[in-house]
């Protein structure tokens, strides 16, 4: 029965969990959530204590962002007797979504051990696995879920964006518009395209990749810090600002955003914010190179030049190709009076799209800007 037909019953009828949990499964599938969590608003306090409904409850809040209450509310599920694969799954993916791994990977073995094998659960090992980078074991646990069903949307897109994480960009770009021909709406997928996208400079093509991904799942961390280094290419930095401060909430831990974000603020101006950044992404990997390179750019515009050089060269001898290190290589090269190497290594990196934000100006005009706006800044300090 169409959704339309079904919502016209539950008008006449608005206490009917059974109809309410109907049209609350035909909103959810077509990513109309607010309009799924709606359908409950004129249920009975009994009928809200219904496991369907509770359960439909939680995997809103899954969705939505609200890990913990989705948690709480799926253990009670469990702890009252409605324990599932299906209930087992969500309290794992919950926990994985508040990056606790250790324990998202004991629910799903305990799942697997007490349930038949779902290829949902295999998909769950599987971004456990992403998660620890271990490609390996991500590899199999989506071939385990494939040899269930080989239409399994949501392991067919995971393995796109497990290729991408991977290295595999061309494998990966192959596999995410498979999956995408099938399934347009395919979350890993989008983000797997998406970014690959990016990588190749077509950021109008990666927008609409990451904007459809947003569409269905609003809090998606990657695709909050994809849509924002969009928006900062195009020069859009408030726009920018405001999709990666959400994809910092999503995904606190998740080093690249930090570098985004990071790189915003220095286009902003703003040194002390931009440090602080590079700083919190060092915190979570010491052997980054890019990390060590923005804090010496930022550095090197504050006229710390000392301190600049020290971790301009940390940067270079950890990756010698480092975008931070090598602009920040660029400002050494120019504070000692080189201005023609500063110049060419400023313009190379312009020429290869590596800088976002600056593709519109030549190399002197918008490295002038960011030392404006750094000299800017520490005029206000003082």
């Amino acid at each position: 029965m169409s959704l339309e037909r079904l919502s016209a019953f539950l008008a006449q009828d608005p206490g009917n969990p059974e109809l309410a949990c109907e049209v609350f499964d035909l909103h959810f599938a077509a990513g109309h959530f607010a309009q799924a969590r709606d359908t409950f608003a004129h249920l009975p306090e009994h009928a809200l204590a219904l496991a369907g409904v509770r359960f439909r409850t939680a995997r809103h809040d899954l969705v939505t962002g609200a890990y913990a209450d989705a948690e709480t509310t799926l253990r009670n599920l469990a702890q009252s007797g409605y324990d599932s694969a299906a209930v087992a799954h969500d309290i794992a993916f919950a926990q994985l979504c508040q990056r606790n791994l250790a324990a998202a990977q004991t629910t799903v073995d305990a799942a697997l051990s007490r349930h038949e094998a779902t290829s949902a659960l295999h998909v769950l090992r599987a971004r456990i696995a992403l998660m620890r980078k271990d490609y390996v074991g991500a590899h199999a646990a989506l071939d385990a879920a494939l040899r269930l069903d080989a239409d399994d949307a949501t392991a067919l897109g995971l393995r796109a964006l497990a290729l991408l994480d991977a290295g595999e960009e061309a494998r990966a770009t192959t596999a995410a518009a498979e999956c995408l021909l099938r399934y347009p709406d395919q979350h890993e997928a989008l983000l797997a395209a998406g970014t690959a996208s990016l990588w190749a400079g077509d950021s109008q093509s990666a927008e609409r990749h990451y904007v459809r991904a947003l569409d269905r799942f609003p809090n998606s961390g990657r695709a909050l810090s994809g849509l924002g280094q969009c928006r900062m290419l195009a020069g859009d930095l408030e726009q920018a600002r405001v999709m990666l401060d959400r994809a910092i909430i999503a995904m606190p831990d998740h080093i690249g955003t930090w570098h985004a974000l990071g790189w915003m603020q220095l286009l902003s101006g703003e040194l002390d914010a931009a440090e602080r950044s590079y700083r919190t992404a060092l915190e979570l990997d010491r052997n980054f190179a890019e990390s060590h390179g923005g804090l010496a750019v930022v550095a090197l515009l504050d006229e710390r030049h000392e301190e600049g050089e020290g971790a301009m060269k940390r940067a270079l001898k950890l990756d010698p190709n480092s975008i931070t290190g090598r602009y920040a290589q660029s400002l050494w090269l120019q504070h000692t009076g080189d201005q023609s190497g500063a110049t060419a290594i400023f313009a190379d990196l312009m020429r290869s799209g590596a800088m976002p934000g600056m593709s519109d100006e030549e190399a002197g005009v918008a490295a002038q800007r960011l030392r404006e706006r750094a000299t800017a800044h520490r005029g206000e300090r003082r």
